[in-house]
């Protein structure tokens, strides 16, 4: 009997382990004919429909999804609607990713902090959250290598008790990433921590903990995912306001919209909608239902810029305990140092200004961290920004006070669905269940399911490490521009070849690497409109060193002048405008000496 049971579950573990091996097989087929499919590097000559002719075809066909929120998320969801075949309008009432989406901490992470909590209570949901966001985070450098990598992050430890917690617990960091792991964690002594990190603190110092996070440009990671969606047939458009929201017999089936370039009202007409507006998710909500009750609780994080000498070498630093219980980053980025963030309850606003205190805090935690604190002045920052978290209560749950803890997918009327919540890491897989249950509640049909873990975004089909030697050798421009070239447009550099003249670039700016041909290419091929839109999400100089963002809005601003035929007075609207933004990245701070 005992060697009749043996044989049995022999037999059940084998053929597990067969079924197992199939369909791992047939998975591994399936994903490489995927990849392969999806390989093939779009034509140099592609750039988006104009604006008029995006506006005239969203005025004249019905749409099965009509995606509202030009952020991560919405612009993830145009994505995968349009690849799995549905037909997409995308609008933002800014520049795509202008608010919550262009303001993160540009990280793409597991979520230590979450992992923290799983391994003090023990909590299943909170592993969980920590094992999909280390999965998307490789997915993301795997779909947009040039805008995408992985990080290499310092933490502290002060006390030799705490160097065996740490590590064990970066190493089930390590473990929960699995097959999509980009690199493992070590211990480093003390003498090499300050090798790596001069301006640590050094008293108690006992060494750190390195373990490897993914980093991104966000606001041209968004850019891309709306641009590579218009390319695989959606129909997108910025600075389009949805209004309000259409209805027959209480069923949305649209809505009237504003073009804020030329003023026009005009409908769009769909079979469903997707609230994606991240912190102006209830006014979208509230406008299918009256009814219901307001789920997003806005929290503001703020970060500031500072000379990249101020944290470790090539590295990321991270202290585990500020003096409010949160986590403080130091990020390289961009040449400089990113140090944040906040977390205060706040209103919801468009282009939200940091506040004096809120960039004090900030710059008293750094002055905390580091050797020769008095070195850190005001006068030191060099750009300040603050972005509203979308949290959001789970309107299913009995206690609606409760915060979710991962993103939401509500059902607000036949035809609406609100995404909110979640984070920018997860953002393809909060875009996959949300078309998810767009294609069951409005009964569309699809001709594939998602594919977006194998749709490399525009500029990623043939970029490698060595294509800024190239791009230098053949448009015969200097290596810190080609650099810059690569590393905004990756395999689309290769166009800007048209937008030179004569064998010459023209700088624009005194102190970095930036053209008129880098404004003239946004502006044909990524639908750049405002001068805005080039100074802070085409470039990132309005977040790297606001006060030169200021000084090129003059050459920036004539550019938009000859291109778009603006009069002299529109020129100043959109220069005062221009101005306004940039007080949201701290300019008035930064231009007061302190």
């Amino acid at each position: 009997m005992k060697k009749n049971t043996k044989y049995l579950l022999g037999s059940i573990l084998l053929g597990y382990a067969g079924y197992k091996t199939i369909k791992e097989g047939y998975h591994f087929y399936r994903n490489h004919e995927l990849e392969k499919k999806y390989k093939k590097k779009p034509s140099l000559s592609w750039a988006p429909l104009s604006r008029n002719e995006s506006i005239n075809r969203m005025k004249s066909k019905e749409f099965d999804l009509l995606v509202v929120g030009g952020g991560a998320s919405g612009s993830g969801c145009a994505l995968d609607a349009v690849t799995r075949g549905l037909s997409v309008a995308l609008v933002d009432a800014g520049d795509f990713g202008c608010e919550t989406s262009s303001k993160s901490t540009k990280l793409l992470h597991g979520g230590i902090r979450y992992l923290e909590k799983a391994m003090k209570y023990f909590d299943l949901s909170q592993f969980k959250l920590v094992f999909e966001a280390l999965h998307e985070r490789k997915h993301i450098i795997n779909i947009a290598p040039y805008l995408a990598n992985k990080l290499p992050i310092m933490l502290p430890v002060y006390n030799k008790i705490m160097v065996p917690y740490f590590w064990v617990g970066l190493k089930l960091y390590d473990w929960l990433s699995g097959t999509k792991s980009i690199g493992s964690s070590y211990f480093i002594g003390k003498s090499k921590t300050i090798e790596i990190f001069p301006r640590i603190k050094k008293d108690n110092l006992s060494g750190s903990v390195i373990y490897y996070d993914g980093q991104m440009d966000d606001s041209r990671l968004n850019l891309m995912l709306a641009l590579t969606s218009s390319y695989h047939g959606a129909v997108i458009s910025n600075y389009v306001e949805v209004k309000n929201i259409l209805k027959e017999n209480d069923i949305s089936v649209g809505a009237t919209c504003t073009d804020k370039i030329t003023g026009e009202t005009f409908k769009i007409k769909s079979k469903g909608i997707i609230n994606t507006t991240g912190p102006f998710t209830d006014s979208i909500r509230k406008d299918t239902n009256k009814e219901l009750r307001n789920i997003v609780v806005p929290s503001s994080g703020t970060h500031i810029v500072l000379p990249k000498e101020f944290g470790p070498k090539n590295m990321g630093f991270v202290f585990p305990q500020t003096s409010d219980g949160r986590i403080l980053f130091f990020i390289p980025w961009k040449n400089k140092l990113i140090a944040g963030t906040t977390d205060n309850k706040c209103s919801v606003e468009s282009n939200p200004k940091p506040s004096n205190d809120e960039i004090n805090f900030l710059i008293d935690e750094t002055k905390h961290l580091i050797s020769y604190p008095d070195d850190l002045e005001k006068n030191t920052i060099l750009s300040a920004w603050k972005g509203i978290r979308p949290l959001v209560k789970d309107p299913s749950k009995k206690n609606t006070e409760s915060l979710a803890r991962n993103h939401i997918i509500e059902v607000t009327n036949k035809r609406t669905i609100t995404l909110s919540g979640g984070k920018w890491t997860t953002y393809r897989r909060m875009a996959e269940d949300a078309i998810n249950k767009a294609i069951k509640t409005f009964k569309l049909n699809t001709k594939q399911p998602c594919v977006t873990k194998f749709i490399p975004l525009l500029g990623s089909h043939t970029y490698n490490h060595e294509m800024l030697y190239r791009i230098q050798r053949d448009l015969k421009v200097p290596l810190k521009v080609a650099k810059n070239w690569v590393s905004n447009y990756g395999d689309r550099a290769y166009k800007l070849r048209d937008y030179i003249k004569n064998d010459k670039i023209n700088k624009i700016s005194s102190i970095y690497d930036i053209t008129e041909e880098d404004v003239e290419y946004t502006i044909d091929n990524e639908m750049a409109i405002k001068i805005s839109d080039f100074i802070l999400r085409r470039y990132r100089i309005g977040f790297i060193d606001v006060k030169e963002a200021y000084y090129m809005i003059d050459k920036v601003s004539k550019i938009m002048k000859r291109k778009f035929c603006w009069s002299h007075k529109q020129e100043l609207v959109e220069r005062k405008e221009a101005v306004e933004s940039l007080k949201s990245l701290g300019l008035e701070f930064c231009m007061k000496k302190h």
